[in-house]
């Protein structure tokens, strides 16, 4: 068995294997189950329920850097960064320099910025181009805070 398919048999057995509890360890000779109270299996679920603790469903919308989106800083965050791509607007509660994975994008963003209707739930990610932002409009997403 090639080394890839060998990596992806073991990432598999991981990824299946900690949702029943058990830890599979495959290798070319072997394969043996870990007890589940095992160092590394405290770890790894550790890792997870932090994860799924930092899920949150929000309504996200799309702004650009253009005059009536914007105050008189239009290319410049609320944190004094500039914008880019990678970059969203969201609640206070979520300090600047957060960590934000979106899975729609398969993307980690930073928050590095604030908007006056984006309270709560709410995030704004920036794009570029307004046509852009227009067409992502207004949608239900899942995130994860990863952190800062």
């Amino acid at each position: 068995m090639g080394k890839i398919r060998l990596l992806y048999l073991i990432l598999f057995f991981v990824f299946v294997s900690v949702s029943t509890g058990l830890l599979v360890i495959a290798t070319q000779k072997f394969i043996q189950i870990t007890n589940p109270e095992d160092e590394f299996c405290k770890v790894l679920k550790m890792r997870f329920e932090k994860i799924e603790r930092g899920r949150r469903e929000v309504i996200a919308t799309a702004y650009t850097s253009s005059r009536e989106e914007c105050d008189d800083t239009p290319f410049i965050t609320a944190s004094g960064k500039k914008v880019r791509w990678g970059i969203i607007a969201a609640d206070k509660s979520i300090p600047f320099g957060t960590k934000v994975y979106i899975p729609y994008f398969k993307q980690t963003f930073v928050v590095e910025d604030r908007g006056g209707a984006i309270k709560g739930n709410r995030i704004d990610i920036w794009m570029e181009k307004k046509e852009d932002a227009i067409k992502f409009g207004k949608r239900k997403l899942v995130i994860y805070i990863l952190g800062e």
